[in-house]
Parts: structure tokens; sequence; C-alpha cells
């Protein structure tokens, strides 16, 4: 970056030393374009920080993100069988307090924190298609039929 900041300096002295403004239509166009190139390197810098700061940001977003799920969903993804390492596996011991739900899109079968059913205005969704398994304004879990009669269906995943 501080390479082009110097390269577009030097150019623009070189404009203002030969006087390309005054050198007619030609002279014009090029101290015209010097001048777009300073600006444009000044944008670069500042979206370039802009992505500096994103990076950090998206970085806690992520770490928050890992903290929620270690906090709702119980297991980890150490089965050596099978290489989906997104997919959490749940062990038999610490199911206590957890409800087990079968998404009816995915039919992947996925555990729910207990509580979190008696909460007002929470959806719970399936975390490996994103289908909704349970609406607590409607207090039901959603089935398959619910699922194709209110419009969740597979063109929406």
């Amino acid at each position: 970056m501080a390479d082009l900041r110097r390269k577009v300096s030097y150019l623009s002295g070189m404009a203002e030393r030969y006087d390309l403004a005054d050198q007619g239509r030609q002279g014009k166009i090029l101290a015209e374009m010097v001048q777009v190139l300073r600006e444009l390197s000044l944008d670069v810098e500042e979206v370039q920080a802009n992505q500096l700061e994103l990076e950090e940001y998206v970085e806690e977003i992520d770490s928050d993100l890992m903290t929620l799920e270690e906090d709702v969903y119980v297991g980890t993804s150490e089965d050596e069988d099978d290489d989906d390492d997104d997919d959490l596996r749940f062990e038999e011991d610490d199911n206590e307090g957890y409800i087990e739900l079968e998404c009816p899109v995915c039919l992947q079968d996925s555990l729910y924190n207990e509580a979190l059913f008696d909460e007002e205005g929470i959806q719970l969704s399936c975390p490996h298609c994103g289908n909704i398994v349970f609406d607590s304004d409607e207090d039901c879990i959603v089935t398959d039929d619910q699922a194709d009669e209110d419009g969740f269906d597979e063109e929406y995943l």
C-alpha cells in the first residue's frame, strides 16, 4: 500500500514540475488522471482499513458463535468413521435436560436445551439444514406436514 502511495506521489510531483495542466489538452487529461489516481489511492487505503476492522469484528462474532454453540449443542465431532466435521455427535449419558428432535426435511436428529422450549418468541432450527423444527409462538413442533403447509420446502434451503 505504501508503494502505491509513493508511486502516485511521484507521478503527481512530476505532473506539477512539468506543468502538465498548462500544456494543452493532453496535459490537462494527464493532470486529471494523476488527480484521479491520487483519490483512488486514498480510497484504497480507506477500504483496506475498513477490511481489517471487519476481519476483527467477524473473528469476534465467530468466537461468540462458537461459545453459543457449545452452550446450546452438546457433543463433539470426534467420530472417526464419518468425514462430516460439521455434524455434532451426542453422547447418550449427556442427554439429560435436552430434547431430541428429528428434522422433517433432512431427517437428522439434534438435541436442544429443554429450557429453550419454555421461552416465548423463539424458533429452533435444524443445525444441519436450517429448517425450523420448533416455533414457540405456535407452541408446536413443526412436522413434515406443517412444513409443507407453511411453505417450508426445499427451495428455501
